[in-house]
């Protein structure tokens, strides 16, 4: 009973529809049998496929010929259900709702495994390697053991709440995070020897997994995916680093995340695949050649092929295959474009860039495919279905110092000398200490808080 009430609150999600690609993709794998439900897992070009169903329970099969035939893992106990597989070497570490069970690549034969450091009876709900190091996660604590001797474990929960079940562990730069069923997100920066909650700004704490791409984190959640940004640096140095913010991209009722190179794809609970190239900001439907209406459980990489565990049967894609076109975006001297080079953008998908002059430069012209958008600070392509440029112009302007200044009662931001161009606007914000006011801001008159410099001619 226990199991089916935890799947059923990890699939409870809303329906979207967005833009669909007018080509086939996917291709429905030589999956044996016919199922509704799939974890996936991969690693060294082995794909594990976790199946359930009411009659055989939990099964594990895999394929390491990429999917030209898939074999199930015998089992020492016929009613083991595994929550989650790490892979390493010659060794594959399966947690299961009663510890351990693990096997070897030559010998593909699910073995009980009891460890010291961890009670034998622990459901291990995640599991992962980050460095040389195992991480796996259980209700209210996280273990960890080095690759080279997974034979003992260290308890390492501080600051992990009772009633936490750790469902996924990933890591970025130097920290460690940790997503729980209920309690949201944890922080190690120390190498997990101790943990902080980082929920600012989430307002779901229903964890079903976390994934990384560059420096953005995602979370996966009943209400939908909220993203932070570990930034620029990639490093963190305490939680009050990371805010969360509910994902601006329009596309919810996602199941599940992969990151692969710099591509992001979502599968959603029932339109099929989706694809990013911008980390999530905006979407493209690449589901089409599934059935309509397809749940996507899982998503999985393996080689050059994208694997979707789904309640159509199991289904790959080469995402070389997926239609694409290039952007070329070029700046003049005087400033820069964002994203800026050759930039892939898969059919009527989107693509934003953003134009920005330096000190001494104003924007003069955007050239859009060779013709005149004007003097615009952002252009977006939309439903792209071929190649395009777009290239930045500049022209010099002279440059102006604004100083700024204040007494012993207060502050003003910015501070200082501040360099600006011709034409551009710079606000100055002063606040009072709590025991003072504003009295008067020389050379404007009035006490306003808050001073806006607009189309700015003479220092």
């Amino acid at each position: 009973m226990k199991k089916n009430m935890v799947r059923a609150a990890f699939s409870m999600f809303m329906l979207i529809v967005l833009t669909t690609s007018a080509y086939p993709q996917w291709v429905q794998t030589n999956w044996p049998a016919s199922n509704s439900f799939f974890d996936l897992y991969t690693g060294q070009g082995i794909v594990f496929a976790r199946i359930w169903d009411s009659l055989n329970g939990g099964r594990v099969f895999f394929t390491d010929n990429n999917d030209t035939s898939w074999t199930q893992i015998s089992s020492a106990d016929s009613d083991i259900d595994i929550l989650s597989i790490v892979i390493w070497n010659n060794n594959i570490l399966a947690g299961t709702w009663d510890g351990f069970y693990r096997c070897t690549l030559d010998d593909i034969y699910w073995e009980p495994f009891a460890p010291t450091g961890i009670p034998a009876d622990t459901a291990i709900w995640s599991t992962a390697i980050i460095d040389n190091t195992l991480f796996a996660g259980a209700m209210g604590n996280i273990y960890e053991s080095s690759i080279d001797d997974a034979n003992t474990w260290t308890e390492v929960s501080a600051g992990i709440p009772a009633n936490a079940r750790i469902t996924s562990i990933v890591t970025n730069g130097n920290a460690i995070f940790a997503g729980s069923d209920c309690n949201g997100i944890f922080i190690a920066t120390n190498g997990g020897t101790s943990w902080t909650a980082i929920n600012s700004g989430l307002t779901d704490t229903h964890i079903s997994q976390l994934a990384v791409m560059d420096t953005k984190l995602f979370a996966v959640t009943l209400k939908g995916v909220f993203v932070s940004d570990v930034n620029n640096t990639g490093r963190v140095s305490d939680a009050n680093d990371m805010i969360w913010t509910p994902d601006s991209s329009g596309l919810k009722n996602i199941n599940c995340l992969l990151p692969v190179n710099n591509l992001l794809f979502a599968g959603t609970d029932s339109n099929g695949v989706y694809l990013s190239n911008d980390s999530g900001l905006n979407w493209t439907s690449v589901g089409v050649g599934m059935p309509d209406n397809t749940r996507v459980w899982s998503l999985a990489a393996s080689d050059n092929n994208i694997f979707a565990g789904t309640s159509e049967g199991l289904w790959q894609i080469n995402p070389a295959d997926i239609n694409n076109y290039t952007i070329t975006a070029s700046a003049l001297e005087g400033g820069t474009i964002w994203p800026e080079g050759d930039i892939t953008v898969y059919e009527n998908g989107f693509q934003t860039f953003t134009i920005a002059p330096a000190i001494g430069y104003q924007i003069s012209d955007v050239l859009v495919d060779g013709s005149s958008a004007g003097v615009v600070t952002s252009y977006t392509f939309s439903n792209v279905t071929a190649n395009h440029t777009i290239s930045a112009a500049f022209m010099a302007v002279p440059i102006y110092t604004i100083t700024s200044s204040t007494g012993n009662g207060g502050t003003t931001s910015p501070w200082g000398t501040v360099i600006t161009s011709e034409g551009s606007s710079q606000k100055f914000t002063i606040t009072p200490l709590p025991t003072t006011r504003i009295k008067e801001v020389q050379r404007l008159s009035g006490s306003e808080s808050v001073i806006d410099f607009i189309d700015i001619r003479y220092n």
